[in-house]
Formats: C-alpha cells, structure tokens, sequence
C-alpha cells in the first residue's frame, strides 16, 4: 500500500526512523535484508520483524502520542480569557504565510550554500527578496522567482491553511481527528498530498471497520487499532504535520493552549512523537503571538505544549540558545544547517530548529526572519511560510515590507474551491470573523 515511495524503499525508510524513535536498530543491517528480498511477502516479513524490535535502554526520552500524555509531560498553563485580535495581525499572518512560502519555494529542498551561492552569483547577497530568477549562467523556472512573481501559486502550505480553516468553518472546535481524516476525503485530493500525509490517506481509506459513510462511536480508537499513522508510515515524525498548525492558531489566537489541543487532533491522523509536537509548538506560538506581542513569550508559551523530555524540546532550546549567542549570522546559519544534517532534510525537527533560530534572533524584523529561515536551507518553503505567519502575527500587515508584500498583489491560489485567485485581505477577514465567532 505504497504511496509516497514504492514498498521497498517505505521499508529503508522505516529503519531509520525507528532507529530515531530509540528502538534496538542498526538501519544498515536491516536495509540488507531488505535488498535480500524477492517477494511482497518477504518484504513484509521483514517489515514485521522491525517493528517488534524493541526500545533501546539507553534512549534518553520521553515522547507520548497521546494528548493526555502530552500535556502530563509538558504542562501548559490555561489559557486567558478571550480578547479579540486586530483584522491586522490576521492580514499579517496570512500575507506573511504566502510570502515566506513564495519565498522559499524555488529553493526547496536546497543544503543552504546553494542558496548563498545562487543569491551571490546573482549579484543579490545578502538576501533581501525573492529569489533570483538569473544567477551566473543558470535559471530557476518556478513561479515566485523575482522576475516572475504575480501572487502566490498552489502550494501544500498554503492549502493545508485553507483546508484546516474549512474543517473549523464546518465543525467549529467540536471535532476530532476522524473528522480531520474524513474531511480530508471531501475536500482534498489525493495527488495534493505526500510522504506521511499520503500514507495516513490510504490507511484510512483502506480501514475496514466501517463504511464510507458513518463514523464509530469509537472512531478515534478504531484509528488506532487499525494504525492509521504509523502502518508502512515511515514519515510519520516528518514536517507535514507541522505545516499544518497555522489555520488553529489563527481561529484560536490569543489562547494558546486551545491552538495546541486543537492541532494534536490534526497531526494524530498522521503523525507521532515529534510531528506531533511540531504542529502544536507552532500553532501555540501563533496563537500567543495574536495576543503577546513579544517573540520570547510565544517561545515559553509554545514550548510548554511540548513534552520536556522529547526531542524537539531539546532541540528547540538549543536553537534558541544558539540565536541568543554571539554567533555572526552565517555562522549561526552554518551550524543549524551541519546539525541538521542528522534528519531528513524533510524532519520536523531540524527545520523547527531553523524556525525558532529566526523567530529569536529577527524577533521584530519580518524580512531578516523570513530570509534567515529560507538561508538555512532544507524545507524552504515550509519554513518561510511558518515563519512569515509567526512574524505576521506579531506585527500585524503593518510590519511587513511593501516591497515583498506588493509583489504578490494581494491574491493566492490553494485549488480548493472557492480559494483560486482570491484575496489575501478577504481570506484573512474570514478567518477573523470565525474566530471572533466561535469565541462567543
């Protein structure tokens, strides 16, 4: 049941992740038995026997699914009562998704000295705007490149943004994560999502306790019993989840605690462990950042949703730490970049730690973050675009550059219907009048 990767390389995937999960793994010795098969079921044989490999006792971390857990291993504080947030910090937010997203999107997936390299040969170091269409004898063909921009393209980013904002326009905070997986069904098409997202997708649809239809009494146990994130999911702590937090921090914003349980429901359909964490951090940081005004509250207050023994808190911190330091801005770059190095360059993890890098050393400059973010390399336009929406939510459309703001001219396109060539401006209002809404 192969979605993102063929069955074969789902299985080398898987290695590794269970070796990051602490399990008693030695991903090369597996993945030779893996090259050893000839048969489906060979392979799945394999894939059972990894699994019942057991947690190394010198795993230093604790790292729950389960919101009870979560929240037993964190302890974040309740949330204030209910203050109503400016249509401006809304605008801000979302233009500031769209732009970080544009901006990091022709560089996806780059090791951060192409990008320098790119910017320099382009005569246009230090980064200050889109990227460069023409650098040396080369040219980079996608659609928000500086030349070429005209507001911002169809991108997973974005579309999530919009997706989740629909679930929350239909069910309001009374949902839970077999609505987000049954939404999904509804409203988005399969070829729209990847990696763990894709692997979620087929194990939920291919659940046989239940029809099309109707929805278990125990739906979200049912998930679970039938593995929906996990089953020949190798990608479940990857950056999927996290992309996905921005549309409950803004129908929640000023309560940050509610953003966070929020986004668990979302990010349990797909994820574990870290991608869970990844998604309520970053939501709870824009959720606080609608109400605080000040990037090193959000920190505290989105940190306190992780679990202190994980490993997202520890990197988180050390990032933090870092960006805090003395450390020029290339080196603070170039170290993030060779740490990194140790995940996915599609990892939560790593590229949370770029994001929080930027967040606390560009804490009041929207375009000294969002360029920091995308510099760094790996999930560019992820981290842009998470960045942008955290920065636009502490400074509201106001604190934005004219010049990166202009250039989109104020429309976005998700291909989700009605949200193709729409408004920036419109789309942020609504989101403002349903949390403004379902506050009351």
């Amino acid at each position: 049941m192969a979605g993102a990767a063929d069955l074969r390389q789902l299985l080398k995937d898987e290695t590794q992740q269970l070796f990051q999960e602490g399990r008693k793994i030695v991903p090369a010795e597996w993945i030779g038995k893996i090259d050893e098969c000839k048969t489906k079921e060979e392979l799945m044989r394999v894939y059972s026997d990894m699994r019942l490999q057991p947690m190394s006792d010198e795993f230093p971390y604790i790292e729950p699914n389960e919101l009870e857990g979560i929240e037993g291993e964190s302890g974040m504080p309740d949330d204030e009562a209910f203050v109503p947030a400016g249509k401006e910090f809304f605008v801000g937010a979302w233009l500031g998704r769209c732009i970080g997203c544009a901006l990091g999107q022709p560089v996806e997936g780059w090791p951060s000295p192409k990008i320098v390299e790119w910017y320099k040969n382009a005569g246009k170091y230090p980064i200050n705007y889109y990227v460069p269409t023409v650098s040396g004898a080369g040219r980079n063909e996608r659609l928000t490149t500086d030349e070429k921009i005209n507001g911002m393209p169809f991108d997973d980013d974005t579309r999530f943004t919009v997706i989740n904002y629909l679930l929350l326009k239909e069910k309001g905070f009374d949902f839970d994560t077999w609505d987000v997986a049954q939404h999904w069904t509804y409203k988005l098409a399969f070829r729209h999502v990847f990696t763990a997202e894709s692997q979620g997708y087929l194990n939920f649809i291919n659940q046989d306790e239940c029809g099309h239809w109707s929805k278990p009494e125990n739906a979200y146990e049912v998930m679970k019993r039938n593995e929906v994130s996990t089953y020949l999911n190798p990608y479940r702590e990857w950056i999927g989840a996290q992309i996905r937090a921005d549309a409950f921090g803004y129908i929640a914003a000023g309560r940050p605690k509610l953003a966070a349980r929020l986004a668990w429901r979302d990010a349990a359909f797909t994820h574990v462990k870290n991608g869970i964490y990844g998604e309520m951090f970053f939501a709870a940081f824009i959720a606080a950042a609608f109400r605080y005004k000040d990037a090193d509250i959000c920190f505290e207050k989105a940190l306190s949703a992780v679990p202190k023994n994980s490993r997202f808190y520890e990197a988180a911190k050390h990032s933090r730490e870092l960006a805090l330091s003395d450390l020029s801005r290339e080196e603070l770059r170039d170290r993030l970049f060779e740490e990194g190095k140790a995940y996915s360059w599609v990892h939560t993890i790593n590229n949370a730690a770029y994001c929080v890098a930027a967040l606390t050393r560009y804490k009041n400059d929207f375009r000294a973050a969002v360029t920091f973010a995308v510099e760094c390399g790996m999930d560019t336009d992820c981290n842009g675009a998470t960045v942008g929406s955290c920065m636009g939510a502490l400074l509201g459309d106001g604190g934005i550059p004219d010049d990166l703001k202009n250039a989109l001219n104020n429309r976005f396109s998700v291909q989700v219907s009605p949200y193709d060539d729409y408004p920036i401006d419109k789309f942020a209002e609504e989101c403002k009048e349903l949390c403004d809404k379902l506050a009351k």
